[in-house]
């Protein structure tokens, strides 16, 4: 019994050309069933009275008060249709809500974005349609009987088997071209058809859609939390990038100008030519001093700056030749690097030997491959050799920039001195 005072229950009405709309659509879905149960009876009727009329040698023809007879009976279950109706409108008010045109269709559907590509898409649906939580909240009291279509892309699933004969919803991954992938649901013709309608159809397709939302949303957090994590490993790393090149920059300016202030006090002249060689050097460095990238052609000038300073300082001691392939001028490098490894090979070869010495830097191209060597034919691999940050700095750089693609080796020369040679390829 409904206890609810009748001032607390809701005084809106249905729309009432849906409400005429259900209940026709209603008698005319019962009609057409029975329409073809009748039918069927009928012709088989028919073909068995005609198969005895000719047997018998009579005349076969209608027996129209027969076929009323089976027709006026099939009428009653009308009343059940309106009552149906009634009381599920009845219901509808009591809850407060208002009837809609899906409510009663036989085939709602629902259309879903999914951020994640077609088999991605697929991959989910398929785990989630086929869960037991999904079959319970349908109420199949057990995970949804399941067959699925990779190839197309469609699902479909329903209480038992065959699927064609019960209440199976479809569902289908699809994309246009250029498109986002849509997840579209739909309910599928089968012999509820031609029952009362009850929002059971539109209940269904509400559940999977729900059910399949959620899954997406989990999905697309957890994809944009890794996005953040490898935008803050990115930031992280370029900020780790800029404080090692910092450490570089001051590297290479202290020595020079230290260079360069000997000169001054001993030869004005030779120091006026250091000068050119430093506003050189600065006027190929500055551009990119808090660049993450530069050319090879700009660090070979770099280097060439800096060893016409050193040779101005060290004199006949110090001689070098730079070789290097046109086409590899123009590929990317990080800057200061090779700088770095010209003047580990004069601190570190030549300095320390007694005698007149040579630095040769080529740069080759192979393909995809960069080959960068300095050659020495210094004092060779001593224990202050790769002390410092220097090297360490350039392994960590590389590391950082590009992981596995690029490598550097310092090894003794065949003529004696040492070899550095720094790979990196695209």
């Amino acid at each position: 019994m409904n206890t609810t005072p009748s001032y607390l229950k809701p005084s809106f009405e249905h729309d009432r050309k849906l409400v005429r709309r259900y209940y026709w659509q209603s008698l005319l879905r019962l009609w057409a069933g029975i329409g073809i149960l009748v039918g069927c009876f009928i012709v088989l009727l028919v073909t068995l009275l005609s198969s005895l009329a000719a047997r018998a040698g009579m005349h076969s023809g209608w027996n129209w008060g027969m076929v009323m007879a089976i027709l006026w009976p099939a009428l009653i279950p009308s009343v059940g249709v309106i009552s149906t109706v009634r009381s599920y409108l009845n219901d509808l008010t009591e809850a407060g809500t208002p009837l809609t045109a899906e409510m009663f269709s036989s085939r709602p559907q629902r259309v879903l974005l999914s951020p994640l590509d077609p088999l991605s898409t697929y991959d989910l649906c398929a785990e989630t349609l086929s869960g037991l939580a999904l079959g319970m909240a349908l109420g199949y009291h057990g995970p949804a009987v399941f067959r699925h279509s990779p190839f197309i892309g469609k699902i479909v699933l329903g209480p038992w088997r065959p699927l064609w004969l019960g209440r199976s919803t479809e569902v289908v991954v699809a994309t246009e071209v250029d498109g986002p992938v849509e997840i579209r649901i739909r309910r599928r013709f089968g012999i509820n058809f031609f029952c009362v309608q009850r929002g059971e159809a539109l209940h269904a397709v509400q559940t999977i859609a729900t059910h399949l939302q959620d899954q997406l949303a989990q999905r697309d957090r957890a994809l944009r939390a890794v996005k953040r994590e490898q935008e803050l490993e990115r930031a992280a790393l370029q900020a780790r990038l800029t404080a090692l090149q910092a450490q570089v920059e001051p590297h290479f300016l202290f020595n020079t100008l230290a260079n360069l202030k000997y000169l001054i006090r001993t030869d004005a002249d030779t120091a006026q030519q250091m000068l050119d060689h430093l506003v050189g050097y600065l006027q190929n460095a500055l551009p990119d001093m808090r660049s993450a990238s530069s050319t090879l052609e700009r660090e070979l000038a770099l280097a060439r700056n800096y060893l016409s300073i050193m040779q101005i300082r060290m004199g006949q001691r110090l001689r070098f030749r730079i070789e290097a392939e046109d086409a590899a001028l123009s590929r990317a490098v990080p800057p200061a690097m090779l700088i770095s490894l010209v003047e580990n090979a004069v601190k570190h070869g030549l300095e320390r030997a007694s005698r007149p010495g040579e630095i040769i830097i080529s740069a080759t191209l192979r393909g995809s491959e960069l080959r960068v060597q300095v050659c020495d034919d210094g004092v060779g691999l001593t224990e202050q050799m790769g002390q410092g940050f220097g090297l360490a700095n350039i392994h960590e750089r590389l590391q950082l920039l590009y992981g596995e693609r690029a490598s550097l080796s310092v090894a003794a020369s065949e003529q004696g001195g040492v070899r550095a040679t720094l790979i990196i390829k695209e």
